[in-house]
């Protein structure tokens, strides 16, 4: 069983899994107050920028009140 990071660090640390050959992953981060950031990732959702089941599950930010959610997108040079 894979365990789930439980911190930024750790997300941005651990290995992406099924990388696609001559691709290299982009984290898009969404940080701030849990409600502004689930919105902004509806949002996103609306106008078909990513699924909100793509982005990792809120992680606890640095700062006091607020979580962080990552996306992984592919750049090919």
């Amino acid at each position: 069983m894979i365990s789930t990071p439980k911190s930024v660090p750790e997300l941005l640390r651990a290995e992406i899994p099924d990388v696609p050959p001559g691709k290299y992953p982009i984290r898009l981060l969404a940080c701030g107050i849990p409600q502004g950031v689930e919105s902004v990732v509806h949002q996103l959702h609306v106008v078909r920028f990513a699924e909100v089941s793509a982005w990792s599950p809120p992680l606890p930010s640095p700062v006091i009140g607020e979580v962080i959610r990552i996306l992984t997108r592919y750049y090919t040079p």
